[in-house]
């Protein structure tokens, strides 16, 4: 009879390694500490099916695939690649239809206004195009690479106002710059609730450290 315990082992080192990062790399993905990845990957002990299932979503395998001798490096490579160009597919598309309504926009209301005044659309679609990739990729980017695009967002769409404000409406120019001023403040929010929700990672994996070491010490007891 297989075992399974054994084979799932097995199959989490060796994912692991192919994906080329350290078991405190992956534990801080996971949410978990860096001594609980090695028992897993030693047969120790293993995560419960709900861990399981964001593992094997992570490398981008089935359960079946976890569990069976086949569950080779090469077959998670090539389910990670399918999964990245999935989500780069999507971004493009959603960017290019943002674009596109942009387009088709100008065009349309070039029968009934100046051509100088429609060219605002293709500003406003700079921030949108960055905000909709943002939301759709969150799990595949980094904290960084979305630190970028929410601050590109950002200014971009404070950018946008300001010039809707000054070319196509009454208000005084002069007040308007003050959205450079709030965009500061901003900036700084994004960088902070980025280190907020990093270090939220890393608290939660030190509690998680924590829960491993007093089941272990449960198991030593009744060992």
């Amino acid at each position: 009879m297989k075992d399974i315990k054994s084979q799932v082992s097995a199959n989490l080192a060796a994912l692991r390694k192919q994906r080329g990062i350290t078991q405190a790399e992956l534990a801080e993905k996971l949410n978990y500490s860096d001594k609980a990845i090695s028992r897993w990957e030693k047969g120790d002990t293993l995560p419960d099916i709900n861990v399981l299932y964001e593992i094997c979503q992570f490398y981008g395998i089935t359960m079946n695939d976890l569990v069976g001798e086949e569950c080779t490096a090469s077959q998670a490579r090539e389910n990670e690649k399918h999964r990245k160009m999935y989500c780069v597919w999507i971004c493009s598309l959603t960017g290019v239809a943002v674009w596109l309504f942009a387009t088709i926009w100008f065009t349309v209301n070039l029968l009934t206004e100046p051509r100088q005044v429609l060219w605002i659309a293709f500003v406003w679609a700079i921030p949108f195009s960055c905000g909709i990739t943002m939301l759709i990729a969150r799990r595949m980017f980094n904290w960084i690479v979305h630190f970028i695009l929410a601050s590109v967002t950002l200014w971009s769409a404070i950018c946008a106002t300001i010039l809707h404000v000054l070319f196509f409406t009454s208000i005084g120019g002069h007040m308007i710059w003050f959205l450079f001023i709030i965009g500061a403040p901003l900036q700084a929010m994004i960088f902070l609730f980025q280190k907020v929700w990093k270090s939220r990672t890393i608290v939660k994996s030190g509690v998680n450290k924590n829960e491993d070491r007093t089941e272990e010490s449960n198991n030593n007891e009744r060992d």
